[in-house]
């Protein structure tokens, strides 16, 4: 299994996370970010690998993102996120060019805290940058007893759209998570195509092969073989073709967009021209308080119920368990919260590269 195989790392280093974190932050600080926020934004790139969404996490798009983004100034290292337009359920965050995983912290909280009031609220932050996973921040309504929902659009174009040539929109992520009580929350976190680019990436140079539809050249044939291909041109939305339900994922990269950009006053990745690497992102973010429409404790327990049934199915041929969404990801942070974070050996590389470029004291080991 393909995806099995992408977390099968050679030669591992294993850290574990506030040591990580630390790293990670001190990285980002002498990149120019404040202290404070720093910090918090490696939280939420360590909590992908803590998760298992290792695409997300420290090693991939710390590289690839957000220091060479600090570095080049295209990430403002201190920006003035400030609100811009606001009524008691809603709100609007220029983020100034900051760094996607602090903008996104911060716009999730003021949903939750708004919504303490109105029962539903929601935030769009226009003129931000990649924010890493996005179930970092439906998770975030979890523990309040709420419903949390944020999607993100642009970046590089990647969605080649249903029935065209080029690219024209990013991989625009949607995430919900909601709370259940004695399962772990149900959380879907997906990108709308039919696996982040991020894997692409990871399959290239782990020299692991691809299925069909994931990637396409630039005449439109499927890539299987990565590492002996030319870079991907760009990906199919989800669903590949039309029999398959590609106006279904076209679609909801576009209902990314329209949240996420139209609707605070930016304009759409496929609208913008050429990007730079990393290219700009708007994000959308609700949070829903349960018992504005009911009991909370009665919502999770159905939560529960539902969960549990789905679990208990019969399993096909092949596989061992039916699981849901956001149930492998809660296995992945108590194995990794007990037993550490593997990281590969580029990463590992990169880190001490940028410890002497950037300053910084290497801690994570010999």
């Amino acid at each position: 299994m393909v995806l099995k195989r992408l977390k099968e790392i050679e030669n591992a280093t294993v850290v574990a996370a506030a040591p990580l974190t630390e790293f990670v932050g001190s990285l980002m600080h002498a990149a120019g970010m404040r202290e404070d926020e720093s910090l918090e934004a490696a939280e939420v790139l360590v909590d992908a690998d803590l998760n298992g969404i290792d695409t997300h996490g420290v090693g991939y798009n710390l590289e690839l993102h957000y220091l060479n983004g600090l570095m080049s100034e295209y990430i403002n290292p201190r920006p003035n996120t400030q609100i811009t337009h606001e009524t008691p359920g809603t709100a609007t965050v220029d983020a100034d060019r900051g760094i996607g995983l602090v903008a996104g912290r911060f716009a999730m909280n003021l949903a939750i805290t708004k919504a303490r009031e109105t029962g539903i609220a929601s935030v769009a932050v226009p003129n931000s940058s990649h924010y890493g996973a996005a179930g970092y921040y439906a998770r975030m309504a979890v523990p309040h007893d709420m419903i949390g929902l944020a999607l993100s659009s642009g970046g590089t174009r990647v969605i080649i759209p249903m029935g065209g040539r080029d690219p024209w929109m990013g991989t625009n992520p949607i995430a919900m998570a909601a709370p259940a009580n004695e399962e772990p929350p149900f959380v879907i976190d997906m990108a709308t195509t039919v696996v982040s680019f991020g894997k692409v990436s990871i399959a290239r140079h782990f020299g692991v092969e691809i299925p069909e539809g994931w990637a396409v050249t630039e005449s439109g044939e499927p890539i299987t073989d990565p590492a002996n291909s030319p870079p991907a041109h760009g990906q199919p939305p989800l669903g590949e073709t039309h029999e398959h339900g590609a106006q279904k994922g076209t679609g909801l990269g576009m209902m990314s967009d329209i949240l996420c950009a139209i609707l605070p006053g930016e304009p759409v990745s496929g609208l913008l021209p050429d990007n730079p690497k990393g290219g700009r992102f708007c994000h959308y973010f609700q949070a829903i308080r349960i018992d504005a429409f009911r009991p909370a404790d009665e919502f999770k327990s159905n939560m529960d119920e539902m969960l549990r049934a789905l679990k208990n199915q019969p399993t096909s041929d092949g596989f061992d368990r039916v699981m849901y969404p956001g149930q492998p990801e809660a296995e992945y942070y108590q194995e990794r919260v007990n037993s550490g974070i593997p990281l590969p050996e580029h990463t590992i590389a990169y880190f001490r590269q940028m410890a002497v470029e950037l300053g910084v004291e290497y801690t994570l080991g010999d």
